[in-house]
């Protein structure tokens, strides 16, 4: 895939050999697998929660939880995937998803919803930025965005593909059937990271010792110490939580208010998820050629021009722009951010940099996903997404106020 010829280890097999283009891909379209396993549901996850008696309240704070579980644990558990192994710690992650859906089947009460999502945060701790760690070591330091674009675009297939198999089944299989889809994708994964996965020269000498050269208290000292990954999570936080409202409450006001199909919201879901793909790669590369920042200010500018469509427009043609916008924006946002961060930190405490950037995200979907439950008890939905057009707004003075990117 890279330029750069790099080793990597065989599964099972414990010889080294070079060259591991396919296996790279492999990886990634196992965090394809992952992605998969959410998407799937996503477009009537609200929905689904709602018909078995959750009210709209007590869904903000199950989505609160579910993004505060990460956040506590994510950075603890990149200790212990140096021990672990990144390769064994992704195999878990994916089937413990599985078991997750097939966990909501079942879920009757309030009480088993949170079971179902406390289980189903374990593997959003740990599977993507183990992933993404190994695939920004793959490249090199000038080819960082590159090598994110095409990582975040395997994401972005997978954000394609699940809302749109949902607007095309979920009116034969029902929610049910589309649970029992999302917990055997991940085992088309499993099989991907056993047979085809590499394991780069770096993780093998890391998990070989007792500890990592830099402990964890230290890096977090270096990554808080840093000005621009500072503001950086201030931009994170903020879009998740503005994401954290739409995830709540679009699918519900949008079947409930505005009076579409679960099929129909797959399908505004699924052009989201389309232009989100689209952008990843091309966003990689063009961020290598002329920095990560122009492309973050106007990703989150068009960002704050989605939203107030989202709340304004009532067709189903102006909702698809909106959402088509929206997924360019975020594929964009995606891209930038993460290429930043590796620009900004050391290699060695790369992979809880990106586990730090990722509880952040989770910040702000826990404070999203609470304030969504509440909000709609005072306020319309639309006002509710102007607020996260807010939210994205505020952005923009932190990007400007960030030094060069390196």
């Amino acid at each position: 895939m890279f330029n750069t010829p790099v080793k990597c280890l065989v599964p099972g097999g414990g010889h080294i050999v070079s060259g591991y283009d396919a296996r790279i891909y492999a990886l990634m379209l196992s965090a394809t697998t992952f992605v998969l396993n959410f998407t799937l549901i996503q477009p009537i996850f609200s929905l689904f929660l709602t018909s078995r008696g959750i009210t709209v309240v007590q869904l903000g704070i199950l989505l609160s939880i579910q993004s505060f579980i990460p956040l506590i644990i994510r950075i603890p558990l990149s200790g212990v995937v140096v021990k672990v192994g990144r390769l064994r710690s992704m195999i878990i992650g994916l089937f413990v998803s599985g078991v997750a859906s097939v966990i909501f089947i079942y879920a009757q009460t309030y009480t088993h919803f949170l079971l179902a999502i406390a289980v189903n945060s374990i593997t959003a701790s740990s599977f993507n930025q183990t992933a993404m760690s190994t695939v920004s070591d793959a490249a090199p330091s000038e080819r960082q965005g590159d090598a994110m674009g095409r990582y975040l675009t395997f994401l972005g297939l997978g954000m394609l593909i699940g809302p749109a198999v949902c607007s095309r089944l979920v009116g034969s299989l029902g929610y049910t059937g589309l649970f029992w889809l999302s917990a055997i994708v991940p085992l088309f994964g499993i099989a991907l990271l056993i047979f085809m996965a590499p394991t780069n020269i770096k993780e093998r000498e890391a998990t070989s010792r007792e500890k990592p050269l830099i402990s964890t208290v230290d890096s977090m000292k270096m990554i808080l110490g840093n000005r621009n990954v500072l503001l950086l999570s201030y931009c994170r936080a903020s879009f998740s939580a503005a994401q954290s409202l739409f995830l709540a409450l679009f699918s519900i006001y949008a079947v409930q208010q505005l009076g579409f199909s679960e099929s129909v919201v797959a399908m505004l879901f699924t052009v989201r998820g389309f232009a989100n793909m689209l952008s990843r790669y091309p966003a990689g590369s063009i961020s290598d050629r002329i920095g990560r920042r122009p492309l973050m200010l106007g990703a989150y500018g068009f960002l704050v021009v989605s939203f107030f469509m989202i709340a304004y427009t009532k067709s189903v043609l102006m909702l698809g722009i909106a959402l088509g916008l929206y997924g360019l924006c975020w594929g964009t946002r995606a891209v930038s951010e993460w290429a930043f961060l590796t620009d900004l930190v050391e290699p060695e405490i790369k992979t809880i940099s990106i586990s730090y950037l990722a509880s952040v995200f989770s910040l702000g979907s826990t404070l999203g996903s609470v304030a969504s439950g509440i909000l709609t008890l005072y306020l319309p939905y639309s006002t509710i997404f102007l607020i996260g057009a807010a939210l994205n707004l505020g952005t923009i003075p932190a990007i400007l106020a960030m030094r060069k990117d390196s």
